[in-house]
């Protein structure tokens, strides 16, 4: 027994000695103190984070609606903008109705020959040829209001000639003058040439006149 109580008190002499030898061992409360500042220094870390997530986040959010307002300003001028033209165009177009007579649209089309055909559009008339029968010559006759158009081309037909249902074109006629090897197209118009533009595409075989 007495070596039992000799062996405790041994040991705790042991213990106190070498805590007395050792100052710098950690204590449970050291050790204790230690994990709360970490654990309070994470806390504070995941706050802030946190908190810099929700500020982009709100910036993010006033752009987003910064831009939706900028949009919806454009849009409601754009509205406004368009109803005005709306408006606007409507009283042009009343105004041209009242001022400016009626008059019908005329189209029609006729085939002369295999190789030659007119269209009258209102104010444009289309002399269209067969590539292979080039222009040679074009004339006007002004006392006569006519434009002459000679196509070169050994063919042999009839005159033919029609009126025209139009205010600006009385007729036309196409003839053949065999022994000079061309055709002619002729278009009677019904007031002064000066009024009148004319294009040709002599790769198509297209002539146009238009009224100006």
């Amino acid at each position: 027994m007495k070596i039992i109580l000799l062996s405790i008190i041994g040991i705790s002499l042991s213990l106190s000695l070498y805590a007395r030898e050792n100052p710098f061992e950690p204590t449970d409360q050291f050790l204790e103190q230690k994990n709360l500042i970490i654990k309070k220094n994470e806390e504070e870390k995941i706050k802030k984070e946190q908190e810099e997530k929700n500020k982009i986040a709100r910036e993010f959010e006033e752009q987003k609606m910064a831009e939706l307002k900028i949009a919806e300003k454009m849009m409601a001028e754009n509205k406004v903008k368009k109803e005005t033209e709306e408006k606007n165009k409507v009283v042009v177009t009343k105004k041209e109705i009242e001022t400016k007579p009626y008059v019908p649209s005329v189209i029609e089309n006729f085939k002369v020959l295999p190789f030659v055909k007119i269209r009258i559009e209102n104010e444009i008339i289309t002399i269209k040829v067969d590539p292979k029968y080039p222009l040679l010559n074009q004339d006007v006759l002004k006392p006569k209001k006519k434009f002459l158009f000679d196509f070169k081309g050994n063919v042999s037909f009839y005159t033919i000639r029609k009126d025209i249902i139009s205010e600006n074109y009385q007729s036309f006629a196409v003839g053949t003058h065999m022994e000079k090897n061309f055709f002619r197209v002729v278009i009677n118009l019904t007031d002064e040439m000066i009024h009148y533009k004319e294009t040709i595409d002599s790769k198509n075989g297209i002539i146009t006149l238009q009224k100006k």
